[in-house]
């Protein structure tokens, strides 16, 4: 994998991680629209609650861990290069990864396990969740492939 890739990889990874840290700070944090297990013990209790608002915060530091290595990666890639790097490469890479984490949030943790679901206690919402990844994730790939005559 060339510098090009390398960096591509870096910035997907790093996109991945804060999809997911972002998912935790506004969706379960600010707006409380659902926790990370909420289908599993219910959020309505006080005991419920501080059991979810847990595995809230270490599911966010394990994606804000994904984050670092992929800036880590990034980062190195740009620093050891000789020639420069597109920050639109980077930044449609981020996009990328913050979509294919939504997607895969969207798909396998509200269909597949039934984590929990966009609004806890409805599905209705999780059909728009996969759109709007989709939508990320395309508007993402279209940033990187406009980057592709830019290094």
């Amino acid at each position: 994998m060339g510098e090009r890739g390398r960096l591509v990889f870096g910035g997907a990874v790093a996109g991945f991680g804060l999809g997911g840290v972002l998912d935790v700070l506004v969706f379960h944090h600010l707006l409380g629209t659902h926790h990370l297990l909420s289908n599993y013990r219910d959020p309505g209790t006080l005991s419920g609650l501080q059991w979810n608002v847990f595995w809230d915060g270490a599911f966010a530091l394990a994606m804000l861990a994904v984050t670092v290595a992929g800036s880590a990666v990034a980062w190195g890639t740009a620093n050891r290069s000789d020639e420069p790097l597109s920050p639109r490469r980077l930044v449609g890479s981020a996009l990328v990864g913050a979509g294919l984490f939504n997607l895969f949030d969207g798909t396998v943790d509200h269909y597949v396990l039934e984590l929990h679901h966009v609004v806890h206690g409805t599905a209705h919402w999780d059909p728009h969740w996969v759109l709007a990844s989709v939508l990320l994730l395309a508007g993402g790939a279209a940033v990187l492939g406009a980057g592709e005559n830019s290094r």
